[in-house]
């Protein structure tokens, strides 16, 4: 379950097969195995060992995988950090961290700027085009490096949540509970060493990593991209002849939507996977038009990613749901008080198994309050039918009361997804003076008209009237993303919170 043993075996096994490409660059195994090494030393000869953390604010790049691999055989702890966090923002992770050096490259340097003035004894180690800061990293070192007692159940990431409800909290996951992610990932799509992986998002969000640990578990070959664009990733799809692609809906739906979709070949994908929201049946359809079944699957960081998916021969059958949970893991429906309620009863989504996090670091009321009995209470709402499939109804926190009566955004979206033109829609609820809060649809589009009455006859005889949005905007801009791709809620009720004042009700 060590993962600088993992590497170290398909080093032996496969040392000249590919490992990762990036661009022009490429490293196969065996070079992944001894760039990890020699950096693992520097870091150990500049006092880097058991339990210090090493932060990371990187883009993706293959130093990525380097930097983890190096701190899971010093048995430190990988904190990698959000790309999009502020100075602010960034000065708060690596202060509660308490890392002791941040590896970052010449681009990012200066957003760490506040972090370093308030820890000036702390080393930042830069790292550009395959090279490292040769001032940190030439220091004598021993020949081979030193003996270092890890065990399963050692930290090996302080994975920090996006902070969209407060400060960030770090979730602390383990080379066990990892390697239980990676391993019911790979074997639910059967991901083997013959497979080659398209990375679409970013290594530090908690989805993008687990993704690079089924490549690690896997001996598979990533080919990492700097970023998302999907002209590059339709063509990579059909040059690379990639046979793993695991995105947000989103990702999916602009793939679809691209001009080159329909001529390129992409039938080289087998294993297609979906989260972060509930798949749209239209853009199931569309890939399965192409041959390929796309499966959903409910994860979060607290659970390494891992959590419920549906199996692929399901996708349509159970559509809407996302399955049954992971091998060696379960999961249940509980109310306010933890207690398990019937099936199809609305109530929290509770997990327990060997991938749960340890905790949140240095965060023992966070901690307390997630973690109760073994069981991982993951703040989101569901429920779970009578042959044990599990559904997402909404987040707790998007989740609005219009006159004393629930209303779950999820639903209305799922209800308006597949409207000609829609290209991105959130629901969320905005203050109203006789119910409390109302249902707002907040839509973009690619330039289709859409109007009230249109949004308006998807939802009238499917949806309880008190569920019927009240007001629509039709936005110019993108919807607000985190770096997992889910929409910041929180932003756009901020923003269109008077939207009473200035809009006229569609109903």
């Amino acid at each position: 379950m060590l993962w600088g043993e993992r590497v170290a075996y398909w080093s032996r096994w496969q040392g000249d097969k590919l490992a990762v490409r990036f661009g022009d660059r490429d490293l196969t195994w065996g070079q992944l195995d001894a760039r990890a090494s020699a950096l693992a030393a520097g870091l150990a000869a500049n006092g880097v060992g058991h339990g210090d953390r090493v932060g990371l604010l990187m883009s993706n790049r293959p130093e990525f995988l380097e930097v983890l691999v190096a701190c899971a055989r010093l048995g430190a702890i990988m904190a990698p950090f959000n790309l999009r966090f502020t100075a602010t923002e960034l000065a708060f992770v690596v202060a509660d961290a308490d890392c002791a050096v941040v590896v970052t490259e010449a681009s990012l340097h200066a957003g760490l700027s506040m972090a370093c003035a308030a820890a000036p004894g702390m080393a930042v180690l830069d790292t550009d085009d395959g090279t490292y800061d040769a001032a940190l990293l030439d220091a004598p070192r021993a020949p081979t490096l030193p003996y270092v007692e890890i065990a399963p159940d050692d930290p090996l990431c302080i994975c920090y949540t996006s902070g969209t409800t407060g400060d960030p909290k770090g979730a602390v996951l383990t080379h066990r509970s990892w390697f239980y992610s990676a391993m019911v990932r790979a074997q639910q799509g059967g991901i083997n060493l013959h497979d080659r992986i398209l990375m679409p998002f970013p290594l530090a969000f908690t989805g993008g990593l687990a993704l690079g640990f089924v490549t690690l578990w896997s001996g598979a070959t990533m080919v990492l991209e700097p970023t998302f664009d999907p002209t590059r990733a339709l063509h990579l799809i059909e040059r690379e002849r990639i046979t793993v692609f695991m995105a947000v809906p989103t990702l999916f739906q602009v793939m679809a939507q691209h001009p080159s979709f329909t001529s390129t070949d992409i039938s080289s994908i087998r294993c297609a996977s979906s989260g972060g929201a509930t798949v749209p049946v239209s853009l199931m359809r569309i890939y399965l038009d192409r041959g390929i079944t796309m499966t959903q699957t409910y994860s979060l960081t607290e659970v390494s990613a891992s959590g419920i998916t549906l199996p692929y021969h399901q996708a349509l059958e159970r559509v809407g749901s996302c399955g049954v949970p992971a091998m060696h893991s379960e999961a249940r429906i509980v109310d306010t008080d933890g207690n398990e309620v019937p099936p199809g009863t609305v109530g929290e989504i509770a997990i327990k198994g060997p991938e749960v996090m340890l905790g949140y670091w240095r965060n023992p009321e966070a901690t307390a309050a997630t973690l109760r009995d073994g069981w991982c209470h993951t703040g989101d709402l569901g429920t779970m039918d009578a042959d044990g499939y599990f559904s997402v109804v909404d987040r707790a926190k998007d989740m609005l009361i219009s006159g004393g009566l629930n209303v779950y955004p999820a639903e209305i979206e799922r209800q308006l997804s597949g409207l000609p033109g829609l290209v991105e829609v959130a629901v969320i609820g905005v203050p109203d003076e006789r119910w409390g809060e109302t249902p707002a649809v907040v839509a973009v589009t690619d330039g289709t008209p859409i109007d009230g009455s249109t949004v308006l006859d998807r939802c009238v005889g499917v949806l309880a009237d008190f569920k019927l949005p009240r007001y629509l905007v039709v936005r110019d801009t993108p919807l607000p993303r985190n770096m997992s791709g889910k929409v910041l809620k929180a932003e756009l009720r901020a923003e269109y919170a008077d939207i009473a004042d200035h809009a006229e009700p569609i109903r």
